[in-house]
């Protein structure tokens, strides 16, 4: 069975689709391994089951909000570069932090590590993404060249403008908008969408909302994410393929969308 049959058997798009998955790597930017303090949970093992059922070539993953080592998350960490170790050609790892805490050493510890970027969740760790002390880590990310993908979904409403400031002091620095703004996606798109070094995350977002992200934003400005275990892949999947199809992308384009895009930050 092709790789994109399940897509396409009551599709009259048959042709675009076979052209979307012809030579192209699927990349999920957006997943987590370990367990959560509200019980969600997944297994390096079972990210990768899930990622073949989905037919996802690689994913990004950092810690959930674990309890163990709250402050520094090190113990969660140290599963993630188990991970990327055991399934090196398939899991891209990604620290997670805590910014009101002593950073540096667990920080300084990843990068020696070979972490490819930094998840940060100001509602989690209960921080303002304009503060002084997380200004300190968006620099430290921008010196080293780590990738900074920031929760943007759940729990926060009004943070277009924070972001903004974000990127006009750090330039350099890469952005991924994790759930791009959700509730704020419409403000998230008119200040950042036009801004170098930032990609929109396409977790969670809802598909009328993956429209209009689709229609305003350039396409080279998205990536393709899940936010597994919260969300299932394969149907995370088979929304951008359709919307993206659907607003009058290409094959090409949209394998940008799928991978091209987040393949272009970690190469």
């Amino acid at each position: 069975m092709h790789r994109w049959s399940k897509y396409s058997l009551t599709s009259e798009n048959i042709g675009i689709y076979e052209e979307i998955f012809e030579n192209v790597q699927i990349i999920d930017c957006h997943t987590h391994i370990g367990r959560d303090r509200d019980g969600h949970k997944l297994s390096a093992d079972q990210l990768i089951k899930v990622m073949k059922k989905a037919n996802i070539d690689k994913a990004i993953s950092f810690p959930l909000n674990d309890p163990r080592n709250s402050k520094t998350f090190s113990e969660p960490n140290d599963a993630i570069l188990l991970a990327a170790k055991v399934y090196k050609d398939k899991i891209v790892p990604f620290f997670r932090l805590n910014p009101n805490a002593g950073w540096k050493t667990e920080f300084n510890t990843r990068v020696e590590q070979g972490f490819k970027g930094v998840k940060l969740h100001p509602r989690s760790q209960n921080f303002k993404l304009d503060s002084a002390k997380v200004f300190k880590v968006y620099e430290e990310c921008e010196k080293n060249r780590l990738i900074v993908l920031m929760h943007t979904g759940f729990g926060l409403e009004t943070i277009a403008d924070d972001l903004l400031s974000i990127k006009r002091s750090f330039p350099k620095l890469k952005l991924i908008i994790g759930h791009s703004g959700f509730v704020d996606i419409e403000n998230m798109i008119k200040k950042l969408g036009n801004e170098d070094n930032v990609l929109f995350d396409t977790s969670t977002v809802k598909m009328f909302d993956l429209f209009d992200l689709l229609k305003k934003v350039d396409y080279h400005k998205i990536a393709f994410g899940s936010d597994a275990p919260y969300y299932d892949m394969d149907l995370a999947l088979e929304c951008l393929i359709d919307a993206a199809i659907t607003v009058g992308k290409t094959a090409n384009q949209i394998k940008k969308l799928l991978g091209g895009n987040m393949q272009k930050w970690l190469e």
